[in-house]
């Protein structure tokens, strides 16, 4: 029976036609209509042969499904048996149950006292059990916190002190127990508390410290830390995802009443049963506290059990800006013993140390945020499961503490303190005209206007704040308590010196730690958070006006004491400077001035555009300061007396003139050569020339000053015969020179803003574009020192020249004649004076120009000269052989003079001479001299030396030298001049 398969049931898809009643009505009325029983026989036919086929069918159907239906009611016969076997067994359990009512009933009372019994043995042995338990608890409570198991030893305690205040509360052998357990109740809270805090603030950030461990330990020096070398945000990158969810989450607005109402609201939302459950706790962990995140959630579910997170979180709040100075403590501790010295002996040369203290600090804070989120969820997710009401503490509120210890911190390292308690002085702006330091070169300097304090940093807004937060921390939570119970000023440790200028080494790590603080509380734009308007407040209030007052005293004291053109470069600046002549002390100042405030732009890059605001008002005042040094050189006192060289300068013509000559575009392409290749440092080149060019340049030169200078002599008030006052001009020269080329590097250098460029970044590294217009401004500002400078060296070039001028060309009157008594073996007494001034002239500028300048200003004074005294023999009434002698001797010391200058033979003053031998021949000598050998000299200069030649004679013939004249411009027509 058993192997044959169960009924099957047919498809359910499976429907036959069911015959409905109309069928039966059609027949009803067929027949009720019919009028014959023909037609009755017929639907009676058709009703059998229907009923045949139904029949049919059914039997087709039963033949089918017989073997079904008979397993059907074989199935039911047994169902049916077991049915009725089952309620005669039921019925007799009835009976017997009655049986044994009727039984106990006549036992009633006995029995209910044996039950009674029953329940007193079992309470008792309850309370036995119990008692034993809670004897049993103070060891397994030590137990447990011996293997920091605290969720199990607080479930214990907490189910003990149950018990004991329960159940067990009326007996009195148990009361000393209970007190221990009080007693550990609180002990255990204490515990808790100071794990809490341990992993809140120092297990947190264990790896930050063993990192910089690790990183200083290896070579002993402080300044190869990763730290220095790590991203901003490693700190972060070593924390769990979950710890980065917590901080987006946990970051709630300050009008928010309660971080457990959000909690509760979120988790309402969500509907996760996770969070409700509990933590759990492995007592098989080899160690607990390997999951921080974990541990903490455990210890606070502990302080929910044992109901103490109301006082555990205000605790924490008070705690928590100790506890972050403590870790700025422990961190300056730590760098002061791996750099093995006092921290009195670091000095500036360990503010390196400050910006790594910063950066460790910054990292810890950074871990201490995160586990305090994790904490605040917990606390949240203990609060919803225990029903506790607590208001937390939210994560803005860590963030203001950490601002609030970072500005302690800064006020010491920052010195604001002392600065603070000194009134200060702000220095008038550089664009101020009675700042204007150019007058002292005045000729009527005005006088000096007291100068008033322009604010002082402890009555600005900020300052108050700050002031009154220092008196507050002067509490409990900022002083430690002597012996006699007073409190005490805590002791200060610092990695360095305190100083303001510790701002431009910390500035850049510190905006870019801002940000994150900003970011994670929620700043919006233009309202920055409290460490933010701190530092501001300082950088503009107390850090650029002191500053300002340094730079200004600092120039002024270089460009107006007594010796401010006078001081240059000491050897050993020089050599530091890669400088090979000496510069103005003062320009060397400025220009330190200039980098250090271009230092100041990469340190402070939010100030950037300040700072070169500064510098383009330095170099404004110090131009018109070297503009007027310039002007008190070339201009004297009284007005009707000039300068030969400098006026002619003025003249635009001139000026063209000679900047077009190929000396001088020799020259700037020297220098542009000189500076691409490097900069700032003085390697004399020069460049060769043909000597047909040299001489073809200086001859054009000499024709040219001849021309304009060789009409009415030069008078000694129109030449600088002080040569103490050519080596100014020349040191100036120089100096104008470097100091334009540092500027024109440090201008080309800036990146400049587009009009699309986004503002500055506070916190990038490196100067930010700066505006086009003040860039350009820079450039003409250094165009400018270049063109003093260009400008000096054209007054040299010129000077030598107008002082030969001056000594060799006769004024009226001056000469006499050259015959007679004259001493031909002596040079002119004008000619000893003119080679003493070139030799002194050449000995300061060599000291003071470079070889390629010098070269521009004594090149070509052969040339000069020998046309001067070509030109002088215009000027001279007669002449015999003593007189030629003397010229020639003149001639010779001139070029003994200029040849020791430019150590090369100054052939131009042969050319002289031999001018001059003419005068030893007859003038038909001298035409025939022309027509064997060609012009050597001008026209000009022939008919110059037939007339002196005419003059010279006891009795001149006029009628001879015009046909002499005559004859030779003929001569010169024919053979053309080729001098």
């Amino acid at each position: 029976m058993s192997a044959v398969a169960p009924p099957t049931k047919p498809p359910r898809g499976v429907k036959h036609q069911k015959e409905t009643s109309g069928l039966l009505m059609s027949v009803i009325r067929t027949l009720s209509a019919s009028e014959s029983n023909e037609q009755r026989d017929r639907e009676k036919a058709k009703l059998e042969k229907e009923y045949k086929r139904s029949d049919q069918k059914l039997d087709e159907l039963v033949s089918l499904h017989d073997q079904d239906l008979t397993q059907v009611m074989q199935l039911f016969g047994k169902l049916s048996a077991r049915v009725t076997t089952s309620r005669e067994k039921i019925h007799a359990v009835k009976e017997n149950l009655q049986a044994c009512k009727l039984l106990l009933h006549c036992r009633r009372d006995e029995l209910k006292k044996l039950w009674l019994e029953g329940i007193e043995h079992k309470h008792v042995l309850q309370l036995l059990e119990e008692i034993d338990q809670l004897r049993e608890v103070p060891s397994q409570l030590t137990a447990f916190l011996d293997k920091k198991h605290y969720l199990h030893a607080t479930q214990l305690l907490v189910s003990a002190l149950c018990l004991g205040e329960g159940s067990l509360e009326g007996v009195e052998a148990l009361r000393e127990v209970r007190t221990d357990l009080q007693t550990k109740k609180q002990k255990l809270h204490s515990r808790l508390l100071t794990e809490l805090t341990s992993h809140l603030y120092i297990v947190s950030t264990h790896d930050v410290v063993a990192l910089r461990r690790q990183g200083s330990g290896r070579d002993g020096n402080p300044l190869n830390s990763p730290f220095q070398h790590a991203g901003e945000l490693r700190g972060f990158a070593r924390l769990p995802k979950t710890r980065l969810a917590l901080l987006d989450m946990n970051v709630t607005s300050p009008n928010t009443p309660s971080l457990r109402a959000g909690m509760s609201s979120g988790m309402n939302q969500t509907g996760t049963e996770e969070e409700l459950k509990g933590v759990e706790e492995d007592v098989d962990a080899a160690d607990p506290e390997a999951n921080s995140e974990h541990f903490m959630a455990i210890l606070v579910e502990c302080l929910a059990l044992l109901n103490k997170v109301p006082d555990i979180v205000e605790t924490i709040k008070v705690q928590m800006q100790t506890e972050l100075l403590a870790i700025i403590g422990r961190t300056t501790q730590q760098l002061l013993d791996l750099s093995q010295q006092p921290p009195h002996s670091l000095g500036a040369r360990s503010t390196p140390l400050l910006l790594e203290l910063l950066q460790t600090v910054f990292d810890q804070f950074r871990c201490v945020a995160a586990a305090h989120a994790s904490v605040l969820h917990s606390f949240a997710q203990a609060a919803d499961r225990h029903r506790i009401d607590v208001r937390l503490y939210e994560m803005p509120d860590v963030w203001s503490k950490v601002q609030a210890v970072l500005q302690l911190l800064l006020t010491d390292y920052l010195d604001i303190q002392n600065i603070a308690g000194d009134p200060q002085q702000a220095p008038a702006s550089f664009s101020e005209p009675t700042s204007d330091i150019s007058v002292y070169f005045a000729r009527r300097r005005p006088p000096r206007q007291k100068r008033t304090p322009l604010f002082k940093f402890d009555y600005s807004s900020h300052a108050l704040s700050i002031n009154s937060y220092l008196k507050e921390q002067r509490g409990p939570s900022a002083k430690e308590y002597n012996e006699t119970g007073q409190p005490q000023q805590r002791e200060k440790l610092l990695v360095c010196s305190p100083d303001p200028r510790n701002i431009t080494q910390i500035f850049i790590p510190l905006m870019k730690f801002i940000e994150e603080i900003e970011h994670a509380i929620g700043c919006t734009p233009g309202s920055p958070c409290t460490l933010n308007a701190f530092l501001a407040d300082y950088i503009k209030e107390v850090f650029l006006g002191r500053h300002h007052m340094m730079v200004a005293a600092s120039i002024e004291s270089a460009t107006k004491s007594v010796d401010a053109w006078r001081a240059i470069t000491n050897p050993e600046l020089m050599r530091g400077l890669g400088l090979s002549r000496p510069l103005l002390q003062s320009t060397v100042t400025v220009e330190r001035c200039i980098q250090d405030l271009r230092e100041l732009m990469q340190a402070l890059p939010a100030y950037a555009e300040h700072f070169l605001s500064i510098i383009c008002n330095i170099l404004h005042n110090y131009r018109e300061t070297c503009q007027a040094a310039y002007r008190g050189i070339v201009q004297p006192e009284s007005e009707d007396k000039r300068i030969c060289s400098a006026a002619w300068l003025k003249d635009e013509d001139i000026s063209r003139f000679i900047k077009s000559l190929p000396n001088w575009t020799d020259l700037q392409a020297q220098k542009m050569t000189h500076h691409r290749r490097r900069p700032l440092r003085r390697e004399e080149t020069t460049e060769e020339e043909s000597p047909e060019d040299i001489r073809q340049r200086n001859m054009r030169e000499a024709e040219i000053l001849a021309t304009n200078l060789g009409e009415g002599g030069i008078s000694a008030h129109e030449i600088l015969s002080d040569v103490g006052q050519l080596k100014g001009l020349a040191q100036l020269q120089e100096s104008m020179e470097w100091f334009s080329t540092s500027i024109l590097l440090f201008a080309s250098e800036l990146p400049r803003a587009s009009a699309t460029s986004p503002g500055i970044q506070v916190s990038s590294e490196g100067i930010p574009a700066m505006p086009e217009s003040s860039v350009k401004a820079l450039m003409q500002l250094a165009q400018e020192f270049e063109e003093l400078a260009n400008t000096c060296l054209l007054v040299l070039h010129l000077e030598v020249r107008v002082q030969c001028f001056h000594y060799l060309l006769p004024q009226a009157n001056n000469y006499n004649r050259l015959v007679g008594g004259v001493d031909s073996q002596e040079p002119d007494p004008k000619v000893l004076e003119l080679s003493r001034v070139l030799v002194s002239i050449d000995e300061a500028m060599n000291s003071s120009l470079q070889p390629r300048k010098l070269k521009y200003i004594v090149e070509g004074l052969g040339h000069l000269i020998a046309k001067i005294l070509i030109s002088s023999a215009q000027y001279i009434d007669r002449i015999d052989e003593r007189g030629i002698q003397k010229m020639c001797r003149n001639i010779f010391a001139l070029q003994q003079t200029l040849t020791n200058i430019t150590m090369a033979r100054e052939i131009a003053l042969d050319h002289a001479r031999h001018y001059f031998e003419l005068f030893y021949l007859a003038p038909e000598e001298i035409l025939s001299g022309v027509m064997e050998n060609g012009p050597q000299f001008s026209e000009l200069e022939y008919m110059n030396a037939f007339q002196l030649v005419n003059r010279s004679q006891a009795e001149p013939n006029y009628g001879a030298i015009n046909t002499h004249l005559s004859r030779l411009s003929d001569i010169l027509g024919e053979v053309g001049i080729t001098v």
